[in-house]
């Protein structure tokens, strides 16, 4: 297996060198926990049961009488399935010898274990990033039908969802449909808000997301600060703050835009006179407990240890932890896709 650290385009040093390891930003969406329901102790299955609402069953009352009434709900059940996931990645000391960085290296007997240096550290923050960034990614994206390189472990939300019984709503943006406007931007929001299911309707605004991608949101705030509101002038001062439409949180999903690069899901596709067109622009407004990550781990970014062997001259890093997903109920998401 190959170094996961490698050395860039420097190979000696010369003059004064900074003590330090800049790491380049990783953006994700936000913390799993506060946008998803976690189930944690998923060895590999788990049924999730789930009941439909009970309604019309008040009548007027016209005497003694042995009958109930004919109205009935469903207990459905939906699985679970979380598969087996690894994170393997391994560095030799020989990959950074003759350059600055070896000074950080130990003395003498252990001077080929870099456990405890900058090196090893700047492996640590960048896997930890990393798995977090794959679980939200794989969590809405994968498939286990595509041949795409790290993909085709489980089925993703968006594949669940796509198979759903009214998984989205169509709004038509200018051009091709890449880049929808300020206007039309807020035309999805509001289709979205005010059509939703009546059942998503009535979940407590704190208890929802508009899950966007990352244009739509930057969109959004455009039109946030062409107009007086608070809130736009709060993002203009203080930078990235918490943005709502109607009281329910915008959330970027940076990681939609490697997916939608990657797979080309149903989803986002559109057919129109017989030709099927595949969009990248959208919007999912869901509750936060209607969409379940299930693991075995509490935290899958924090399921991994780290350690040096001797015999290799090698420090490996190693993860293990279950992953699935699962969304309840259709009446508690809905999407709108931005087409030409």
């Amino acid at each position: 297996m190959a170094n996961v650290a490698k050395k860039g385009t420097f190979a000696t040093y010369s003059g004064a060198n900074l003590n330090e390891i800049f790491y380049e930003p990783v953006f994700r969406s936000d913390d799993i926990m506060r946008n998803y329901r976690v189930i944690p102790n998923v060895k590999h299955k788990m049924n999730v049961y789930t009941s439909a609402a009970l309604t019309k069953i008040v009548a007027a009352y016209d005497g003694c009488s042995p009958t109930s009434g004919s109205t009935q709900f469903d207990i459905d059940e939906k699985t679970i399935t979380a598969g087996r996931m690894r994170v393997a990645l391994e560095q030799c000391s020989k990959e950074f010898f003759g350059t600055y960085i070896e000074e950080m290296y130990r003395n003498g007997v252990d001077v080929m274990n870099v456990e405890g240096t900058q090196l090893a550290d700047a492996i640590v923050n960048r896997a930890v990033k990393g798995i977090a960034q794959d679980v939200v990614r794989l969590a809405w994206g994968d498939d286990t039908g595509s041949g795409v390189a790290g993909y085709g472990n489980m089925d993703g939300w968006m594949k669940l969802m796509g198979a759903g019984s009214s998984p989205r709503f169509t709004e038509t943006a200018g051009g091709s449909g890449l880049e929808p406007t300020n206007a039309e931007v807020l035309a999805g929001l509001r289709k979205l808000y005010d059509e939703a299911p009546a059942a998503l309707q009535q979940v407590a605004a704190a208890d929802k997301r508009f899950f966007v991608t990352p244009l739509v949101y930057n969109t959004y705030l455009q039109s946030l600060e062409n107009t007086s509101a608070d809130l736009g002038i709060t993002n203009i001062q203080n930078g990235n703050q918490v943005v709502k439409f109607r009281g329910v949180e915008v959330i970027p999903m940076y990681e939609w835009d490697t997916i939608l690069a990657d797979t080309d899901p149903s989803l986002f596709s559109n057919t129109a006179g017989g030709v099927t067109t595949e969009y990248n622009q959208g919007i999912c407004y869901t509750a936060v407990d209607n969409l379940i990550i299930g693991s075995d781990v509490t935290d899958p970014e924090g399921s991994f240890k780290v350690f040096y062997d001797d015999l290799e001259e090698k420090m490996f890093f190693r993860g293990y932890f279950k992953l699935g997903v699962q969304y309840l109920y259709d009446s508690l998401y809905k999407w709108v896709i931005f087409i030409a």
